[in-house]
């Protein structure tokens, strides 16, 4: 994958491109073209793998930007304006990485990078995935993490995409040396390990939250409704884009199976200071199911429901059979066809 002689004989070149960024190390440049931002913006790499560390700074220019990241070895990144909007990820390795931003656009962060090898992998799973091939997109995403046994791809896949926790843990297990000695890989084995305790198969672990009255709602309650044959539980945000993109395919699953016997008990990670956003969130989209919210704010040491339930972002779903109390489904890709063949 690395060009070595092609390489060395280009790093004087990159450097001297990049010289204007201290930080530069020479391992990669990004070049990216911007609309949306003006001129001026600051823009910033966050590296993932390494608690989000700021590897590599630029501005915006006539529309363009170059960065050359302080790294020497594959990682994941974020690339964020200095006031905190996403505007793109992708894996930084050897080479030059391409970075098309529209950030008039709220969908645009999901497309990628291109101009390397993982990145041009990657952007083609991402968009197999969007334009809803998701079996196609799935099977590449497989044989990406079968094939790229130890490099960054393979771990960014194993934290992002994995449905399953034994194929994560795997993937952890064939990771370079350089990788696999990363607190963000020991803490995501960890993470794995809580999962497996929550897979499907398994019975769920109790939680109890205010509603929008204050009433103390636990998950046990629900689940325990006669009236109830499966109950949806949702992990979200009024924060989380992807879990506000989801609430309409939610909304129409509810006046589906409802009466059939599904309730939902949404489970909003919306911090206590945004208690009134969030209530009035759930009444302008018409989210009439059991609501609670947690008011963690998110992933933190203080927040049970997360560390219980080894949640790595969200939206998550879980789908519990209340006659037994088990886990029958997690991030299911069409819940809507498990739910038919589930409540005909």
């Amino acid at each position: 994958m690395k060009r070595v002689l092609i390489f060395t004989i280009l790093s004087f070149f990159v450097l001297a491109s990049c010289h204007h960024n201290s930080t530069g190390t020479g391992y990669c440049t990004v070049k990216g073209t911007v609309k949306g931002l003006n001129d001026g913006a600051k823009l910033e790499l966050q590296d993932q793998f390494n608690h989000y560390e700021i590897v590599g700074k630029g501005i915006v220019k006539n529309g363009t930007f170059e960065i050359c990241p302080n790294v020497s070895a594959p990682t994941h990144v974020y690339l964020y304006t200095k006031d905190g909007i996403q505007l793109k990820d992708f894996i930084l390795e050897p080479g030059t990485i391409f970075v098309e931003v529209n950030a008039n656009d709220e969908n645009d962060y999901r497309t990628g990078a291109s101009g390397t090898p993982s990145n041009d992998i990657d952007r083609r799973h991402l968009e197999l995935y969007d334009r809803g091939d998701k079996d196609t997109a799935k099977a590449l995403l497989d044989s990406i993490i079968d094939a790229e046994q130890i490099g960054a791809l393979a771990l960014d896949y194993a934290y992002n995409w994995c449905d399953s926790t034994a194929q994560a843990l795997e993937a952890l297990d064939r990771l370079s040396p350089e990788l696999a000695k990363l607190d963000f890989v020991a803490e995501f084995r960890d993470e794995l390990t809580r999962r497996m305790k929550t897979e499907v198969g398994k019975k769920y672990i109790d939680m109890e939250y205010p509603d929008v009255n204050g009433k103390t709602i636990s998950l046990s309650s629900v689940v325990n409704n006669p009236s109830n044959r499966y109950v949806l539980v949702d992990f979200w945000a009024t924060w989380c884009g992807g879990c506000v993109e989801s609430i309409p395919e939610l909304v129409e699953l509810y006046a589906k199976y409802h009466e059939k016997g599904l309730e939902i008990y949404g489970v909003s990670m919306d911090p206590k200071r945004c208690y009134d956003t969030w209530k009035n969130f759930l009444s302008k989209n018409k989210m009439t199911w059991i609501n609670v919210c947690n008011g963690n704010g998110g992933k933190n040491e203080d927040n049970k429901a997360w560390y219980d339930y080894a949640l790595s972002g969200i939206p998550t779903t879980l789908l519990i059979d209340c006659q037994n109390g088990k886990i029958i489904a997690r991030n299911h890709a069409n819940i809507d066809a498990k739910l038919a063949e589930l409540l005909q």
